[in-house]
Formats: C-alpha cells, sequence, structure tokens
C-alpha cells in the first residue's frame, strides 16, 4: 500500500507509528535527513520519505541550512536520505520512515 492511499485511508489523523518490530533504526536514520550535503552528493541515489520518491541527487536543486540540506524536487519538504547514509533507498523504506515522521 502506498503512503498516499494511507494517508487517503485515514484522512485527516495521523498515520499509525511505525512499531518495534521495524527492521530499521529509524531514529538513527532520521539524524541523516539534514545537515547532509555531503552525504547526498556522495550517494547513488536518493529518496524522499514525506512523498516516496525516489531520484538521483543530481535533480537536487534547493537546499536549505546553508545550503546544507536537500529539499524534494517533486514535494517543498527536507525529508531526503541518500544512499551513501547505509539506509535502503527503498518504497519499503522510505514507506516505514513516513510512518515514523509523519
Amino acid at each position: 500500500m502506498g503512503i498516499l492511499t494511507r494517508l487517503r485511508r485515514h484522512g485527516t489523523s495521523a498515520p499509525p507509528k511505525a512499531g518495534p518490530s521495524a527492521p530499521w533504526d529509524l531514529q538513527a536514520a532520521h539524524k541523516h535527513c539534514s545537515l547532509h550535503r555531503a552525504e547526498i552528493e556522495s550517494s547513488e541515489v536518493c529518496g524522499c520519505f514525506c512523498c516516496g520518491a525516489i531520484y538521483s541527487p543530481a535533480e537536487i536543486v534547493a537546499w536549505v541550512d546553508d545550503a546544507q540540506t536537500a529539499i524534494c524536487p517533486h514535494c517543498p519538504v527536507d525529508s531526503i536520505i541518500g544512499s551513501a547514509s547505509g539506509y535502503p533507498i527503498t518504497k519499503e523504506f522510505l514507506e516505514a520512515m513516513h510512518t515514523r515522521w509523519f
């Protein structure tokens, strides 16, 4: 089930948070979504855990935090994580992050 489908299903209420059964340390992963320009630029692929888009770091054109935090080129949110973080940039991982942080 996609992020948008889950959000529609839940209406205006927040989706359920990821439980302890999630296979990744989502708290630690979240530390890779800000002040990460060098990590993003050294990544092969990036993903946004707000909108679920997966793309090349070359698509990123907007940065905040003194040009150190990427803004998603598909939505106006700074929820980008790159493959150089060591986390898998997959739909499954991005959905787990979305569920935990949104």
